[in-house]
């Protein structure tokens, strides 16, 4: 407890410096800039292409790039995402002097879809995920130059870079986890009654004949209304978001599948299991009231790791699970927390 607040305390005795070097996107400057803005400025500056992943499944890729910048950063995202979610973050991030790379994770955003139903979230296996952000630094990032590499990344994203800097040779100077799926927030049901149920269902899916089948109170896409959503408080940040869904609905995912769920919860548990492996400086970002993935799962992940900053993920109190598209006081917060971070890395 004492390292975790000590550490709260050095990024809060840093927001003015970080403040003066940086300024980052309000929510009122949002709401004049409107989808519209944010989608200008994207074409004007972004690079865009595709790359070759596992099995040679062509992925998207985006990046905000300038010859002035000395650093580069690769923003790792969760489930139902695309990079192109990211615009106002990579924003913000490419105006504090970084290079920024995002890209689409197999079966969402603007990559191919792995089942025959495009809605359903699915993956065959979770290591593709993590093969994917491998073979994407190796053919995108690291060839446009030698620069420091620093890695940010939110919720499923956070399980795949876990996984993916216990296996990789690749130096990174940091990464910075933000609500990492090292657990899905299960509520009252126990663990291994949630495992028992999968492999049930997944029986009774493959007995019926059906190669995927939804996890139980998954469906097709649905635009929860903001009064009833548990991703952010910030109205304006979450009408952006499903704005740019309807614009753009190829965008769109609903649930999961049975086998999405299995891997899920495999990979939580594998990358607590390897988290002594990773070397690299690792800051964890917790929202306080996150009931989309499990908190206790990243405490644990915290305590296996030999550099997890503070000794403990760093607590956003009162935060739903989207830090980066929150309301402005628990947003900085976070994005303080993480550029000084970064800043503090030799």
């Amino acid at each position: 407890m004492l390292t975790r607040l000590l550490l709260l305390g050095i990024c809060l005795a840093m927001n003015t410096a970080v403040a003066q070097t940086q300024h980052l996107t309000t929510e009122a400057e949002l709401a004049e800039m409107g989808l519209g803005g944010l989608q200008q400025f994207w074409q004007d500056h972004a690079q865009e292409g595709h790359f070759t992943g596992r099995q040679d499944t062509l992925l998207p890729w985006g990046a905000l790039t300038s010859p002035e910048h000395k650093r580069t950063l690769v923003v790792v995202n969760g489930r139902t995402e695309s990079y192109l979610k990211y615009q106002e973050l990579a924003r913000d991030l490419f105006a504090g002097g970084y290079n920024v790379y995002l890209y689409d994770h197999r079966g969402q955003g603007l990559a191919p879809r792995l089942t025959g139903n495009p809605i359903m979230g699915h993956v065959d296996d979770f290591n593709d995920y993590v093969q994917d952000l491998e073979l994407f630094i190796q053919q995108v990032v690291l060839p446009a130059g030698p620069q420091p590499l620093y890695l940010l990344s939110h919720s499923m994203g956070g399980t795949i870079s876990a996984l993916w800097l216990e296996q990789t040779s690749v130096r990174v100077q940091a990464a910075v986890l933000s609500s990492p799926m090292m657990g899905i927030y299960l509520g009252p049901l126990p663990r291994w009654l949630a495992d028992g149920l999968v492999n049930v269902l997944s029986t009774g899916c493959h007995w019926l004949g059906h190669k995927t089948c939804y996890a139980p109170g998954q469906g097709g896409y649905e635009e929860i209304p903001f009064t009833e959503n548990d991703l952010t408080h910030s109205q304006i940040r979450y009408q952006l978001f499903r704005e740019l869904y309807r614009e753009r609905p190829e965008l769109q995912l609903g649930g999961v599948s049975l086998q999405w769920l299995a891997q899920s919860l495999t990979a939580g548990d594998s990358a607590i299991a390897g988290a002594d492996r990773i070397t690299t400086p690792v800051l964890v970002l917790q929202a306080g009231k996150d009931v989309v993935v499990d908190n206790d799962a990243q405490n644990r992940f915290c305590q296996a790791l030999a550099h997890c900053a503070g000794g403990a993920p760093l607590k956003i109190d009162n935060a739903a699970h989207e830090l980066f598209i929150e309301q402005d006081s628990y947003r900085q917060q976070a994005l303080i927390a993480t550029l000084d971070f970064f800043e503090r890395q030799p």
